[in-house]
């Protein structure tokens, strides 16, 4: 069988490697810096002054998907250019937008307008309840099921390994759960600045509001399948990307099965696009004949 490739579009930014602008900016010569301020003007976002050495904007939760989407398409960009086609993508959470961007599915501004349009619409819904979503590594879906029990708005809604998965619900009732985690020996916790609970049921009932809000945008087939990371599908059509959209809001995903989903159909070589190497780590938890790079290191570009 014929090794494949498959790139992988992430979410959101955790730490910069400090390597992606001068990766984009002085090795490719793509204007970053315009395309910045031009996505800052049609959104209404002041973003002019990002700075990478800064880690600028990863506290602000909608700045943090703009420009992360910024960098991923951008590198899409210069992949095109080369070359470097995938026999398959997907995208990560919010990173479906740039996903999309990379298959040709959606235009780059579009991307930038769905993106602040699902957020500004699951904030209304939010009512002003505060949510949280958070790491937790070191103990399996099982055992972190029986300890949210107790709390009503806290489930899992990504799997990232067998023992490593993200929880949300609401702000109060995860931080009790992060320390009876803390108490019970977790490897890892981590609390992510996002006040938006994707994935969660807590948006199921909202489904339609979401698909009015995606109607609004044009979507074309796909040039390459794009793998569904709520169940693996492979998604070959414009409607069925539609419904991805509005599925990803509030449907739980799973890493770890979709990478190795994608393995068992060839794919030795996973790469991912955009700024810092958050998938990267979570491939670590996972168990396959696959190599995974992350662009933002250089190692691909």
């Amino acid at each position: 069988m014929q090794e494949k490739l498959a790139y992988l579009f992430p979410a959101f930014v955790l730490k910069y490697t400090g390597k992606e602008y001068n990766l984009i900016v002085e090795k490719h010569q793509f204007d970053l810096d315009t395309r910045i301020a031009d996505s800052g003007r049609l959104l209404g976002l002041d973003i002019e002054g990002f700075d990478i050495q800064e880690n600028s904007f990863l506290d602000s939760e909608l700045e943090n998907q703009i420009l992360s989407y910024i960098f991923s398409c951008s590198f899409s960009d210069i992949l095109h250019s080369k070359g470097k086609e995938a026999d398959l993508i997907s995208g990560f959470s919010m990173g479906i937008y740039s996903a999309l961007y990379h298959a040709g599915v959606i235009d780059f501004n579009t991307g930038l307008l769905l993106i602040r349009d699902v957020f500004s619409l699951v904030q209304k819904l939010l009512r002003n309840e505060n949510f949280i979503m958070a790491s937790v590594v070191g103990f399996t879906r099982e055992e972190i099921n029986d300890y949210i029990k107790s709390e009503e708005s806290v489930e899992i809604v990504i799997q990232n390994g067998t023992y490593s998965y993200v929880i949300s619900g609401k702000e109060k009732e995860v931080k009790t759960l992060m320390d009876i985690f803390q108490e019970e020996g977790a490897i890892y916790l981590s609390m992510f600045n996002l006040s938006s609970p994707y994935h969660a049921k807590v948006l199921r009932n909202n489904a339609l509001e979401f698909e009015h809000l995606v109607r609004k945008y044009s979507f074309s087939d796909p040039i390459v399948p794009v793998l569904s990371m709520i169940d693996q599908a492979e998604l070959r059509t414009a409607e069925q990307l539609r419904t991805e959209i509005v599925r990803n809001v509030s449907q739980p995903l799973n890493f770890s099965k979709s990478i190795q989903s994608m393995n068992e159909q060839g794919v030795k070589h996973f790469v991912e696009v955009g700024a810092d190497t958050s998938l990267l780590k979570s491939s670590k938890f996972i168990d396959g004949d696959f190599d995974f790079k992350a662009i933002s290191r250089g190692k691909w570009l």
